[in-house]
């Protein structure tokens, strides 16, 4: 009897299970961070969208309104020329205020309100405030108040929505 051959022992079998199909936990992970990441800048410039004019329409707003408080004692100053002299004022000098009577609207005075005491078409008194600098607003955007027996009266060339709301649509805006 012949005995079989004898082959060299081969390596030792491995421990190892075969490989998985399909991708790995890591991979897996990676993916979900990426979605989630491009859908987080989606949601964050949709955001920014809306909430960028927004803020810039408010701000604008704000810096108008600023001005009506410091005018009060102008329009004042108006009415008592008007029942003294049965007439408006010809300019700021009549009442007693620079003729260059300009108001800061932010820190540093880069935007800024030019106030110009004046006699409207309709004859009544009036006071024109003019924007520089402001954003959002054309360069020749002017606020006017017109005062019709001591009732004063806001009218601007800007949208309503950039107005502070006593100036809104003819609304009144009395001392």
């Amino acid at each position: 009897m012949s005995t079989p051959p004898q082959f060299p022992p081969g390596p030792p079998p491995s421990m190892q299970p075969p490989p998985k199909k399909g991708l790995s936990g890591c991979a897996i992970a990676a993916i979900v961070a990426a979605v989630g990441g491009f859908v987080s800048i989606f949601v964050i410039a949709i955001l920014a969208a809306i909430a960028l004019p927004a803020y810039n329409q408010y701000l604008v707003r704000s810096q108008i309104a600023s001005v009506l408080p410091k005018l009060q004692p102008l329009q004042q100053a108006i009415d008592d020329y008007h029942a003294l002299h049965g007439a408006c004022p010809p300019d700021n000098a009549a009442v007693g205020v620079s003729p260059i009577l300009s108001y800061g609207l932010d820190a540093n005075a880069t935007r800024s309100a030019i106030v110009r005491v004046s006699t409207s078409p309709q004859a009544r008194c009036s006071v024109v405030v003019s924007f520089r600098n402001v954003t959002a607003l054309p360069p020749n955007a002017t606020l006017t108040l017109e005062s019709d027996n001591g009732q004063w009266r806001c009218s601007a060339n800007v949208a309503d929505t950039l107005l502070p709301p006593q100036c809104r649509a003819g609304t009144p805006a009395t001392p």
